[in-house]
């Protein structure tokens, strides 16, 4: 069987960031505003997403992706040391920790009739799902935006602002990495990701949230 291979591919123009007037940080703190790295006068979360997919967040991403059942094992042992070694949090000591993550394995569950589709993937050969992988066409959640190490609330003029850029890094993987993805007869064929999970404890089966994936091929 071929292989069908839906890459993230970004074109990043040099005018992305087009009529945004961006604050200097010095501007912002005379007039007491925050420290703000990534602040304009107008602020378009999809231009900024899209400024930085292809050099930024994909990059981060892959660069620290751990196979997933190195983290799997490495978490059942100790969650918090699993944590720290592998993954990402904020300040906020109480907030789930991220994990960027890879793996290849066989789909063996199916669920498009929701607008969160997911698949199951057997990543041990059990003919068990080990994992979820969202396939759109939506993406809910935050697990995107917490699992980059560059990007706080600090980098926000407010937390309007920060919660739109995470809604825009969801449109975009859903629009770009998910949306090309095939509906019909997926289970059985391998699948490839690379991706973000927020780990719970309550769940055995970690939502694994995709930047890259490959369907189809020999397993």
């Amino acid at each position: 069987m071929g292989v069908l291979r839906y890459a993230v591919i970004a074109v990043v123009a040099s005018g992305a960031l087009h009529g945004c007037k961006l604050v200097k940080n010095s501007d912002l703190q005379g007039s007491g505003g925050s420290h703000d790295n990534y602040a304009s006068a107008g602020y378009d979360p999809n231009a900024m997403v899209a400024s930085m997919w292809s050099t930024k967040i994909v990059p981060d991403i892959e660069k620290r992706a751990v196979d997933y059942r190195t983290l799997r094992d490495a978490i059942k042992a100790d969650p918090d040391a699993a944590g720290h070694k592998y993954g990402y949090r904020g300040k906020d000591d109480g907030a789930p920790w991220n994990f960027p993550t890879t793996l290849h394995g066989t789909i063996v569950d199916v669920d498009t009739q929701s607008s969160q589709g997911t698949v199951g993937v057997d990543v041990d050969g059990s003919g068990q799902a080990s994992v979820i992988v969202d396939i759109g066409p939506t993406v809910l959640g935050t697990t995107l935006r917490d699992s980059l190490d560059f990007i706080s609330f600090s980098n926000f003029r407010n937390q309007i602002e920060y919660a739109q850029f995470g809604t825009a890094l969801n449109a975009y993987a859903a629009n770009h990495v998910l949306k090309p993805l095939p509906r019909n007869d997926l289970k059985g064929k391998p699948i490839t990701v690379t991706g973000s999970f927020s780990y719970d404890s309550s769940s055995d089966q970690p939502e694994i949230v995709p930047l890259a994936v490959t369907v189809g091929g020999k397993s």
